[in-house]
């Protein structure tokens, strides 16, 4: 069966050298009962531009198409050697369809940036062995995909578990919680009417002009950075604890959003005991309880856009990090090692 060593071990063998694969954050728990028939690896925000655009955005665009493409074949061999036992999922802003600025609508405005991002996007989008097929995740900055039949992005999955007394996981973009999170006194109200909405088998919880509305609510024009621009990752293998401390600690963004929203699928017959999520470019595990007897994890797999860096000594580095999750253990890694000059 696939495992975290052996993906660590051809991630190594594609990034060499001490900085080539850096570990972000790790944590394992039993308890936590998670499905484990397939080895899950997360890729989070990448916001592709056309060239003409991106230059528009020169401090939070994308700048890891190397290190991405390398990634991808990498995985698209794991895939083809390991039949059936790992699933490659874009977490949602794949495509910055809302930052485009040539006026030609969103459906024509995707085909022109994944035209010149072909490589990634073919091997996004096809199977082994010649790409990864991934499961993709539609972002408020990519909605659109979920419309566009070619692409079949979905705005969230949850991978119900076969044991019933085991976890059940649920992956999405993560711009809903800001909705959820927008006042303390909404989280609640958000958190049901999503899983409403989930339980009344409607086609979809917002609609269009709701999303682009939340996208551009206070951005003003020109160089604005993308979720967080900037961002200094936990201590290396640091899991934070949501329950202590301050509540609304930057590093704790979204944590209780997502435990208000599992505990109101639980109400509806799943047991999320993981929340994966993009969206913030701000990798992080963060760990704590739905009950005495029940842990919760909200698994933040950063970015490919923007600034990271791995500690306060360290250099500001282009984001690049993906999700590993095998069983009941978390992995989030920095893929390459390129300094912002």
């Amino acid at each position: 069966m696939l495992d975290h060593q052996t993906v660590l071990d051809a991630l190594k063998r594609a990034f060499p050298g001490e900085q080539g694969i850096s570990l972000v954050a790790q944590h394992a728990d039993a308890r936590l009962s998670l499905p484990k028939r397939r080895l899950h690896v997360f890729i989070p925000d990448c916001h592709m531009l056309t060239a003409q655009d991106a230059a528009a955005y020169p401090k939070t665009g994308f700048f890891q198409d190397a290190d991405l493409l390398k990634l991808l074949r990498t995985l698209t061999k794991l895939k083809a050697e390991h039949a059936g036992q790992l699933t490659v999922w874009h977490l949602g802003d794949l495509l910055d369809i809302w930052r485009a600025r040539g006026g030609r609508g969103p459906a024509v405005e995707a085909d022109h940036i994944a035209a010149e991002h072909s490589e990634i996007v073919d091997l996004l989008r096809y199977g082994a062995p010649n790409g990864v097929g991934a499961s993709l995740i539609a972002g408020n900055h990519d909605y659109v995909l979920h419309e566009l039949a070619e692409w079949r992005a979905a705005r969230y999955r949850i991978l119900q578990n076969e044991d019933p007394e085991g976890g059940d996981i649920l992956v999405l973009h993560g711009d809903i919680f800001d909705w959820i999170e927008r006042l303390p006194d909404e989280i609640q109200a958000r958190a049901v009417r999503f899983a409403r909405w989930h339980a009344s088998g409607k086609k979809d919880l917002f609609n269009e002009d709701e999303v682009v509305a939340e996208v551009n609510r206070g951005v003003p024009a020109g160089d604005q950075a993308i979720g967080k621009g900037e961002v200094t990752l936990p201590a290396k293998g640091k899991v934070i604890d949501g329950e202590g401390g301050k509540a609304d600690a930057p590093n704790k963004r979204f944590y209780q959003g997502a435990k208000k929203l599992a505990a109101a699928l639980k109400k509806r017959g799943h047991k999320i005991r993981l929340v994966v999520i993009g969206h913030t470019h701000w990798a992080r595990l963060v760990q704590g309880q739905l009950s005495k007897s029940e842990p919760f994890v909200l698994m933040d797999c950063g970015a490919w856009t923007g600034h990271c860096r791995l500690g306060s000594a360290e250099p500001w580095l282009h984001n690049g990090q993906i999700g590993v999750l095998a069983g009941d253990e978390a992995r989030l890694y920095q893929v390459g090692w390129r300094e912002v000059g």
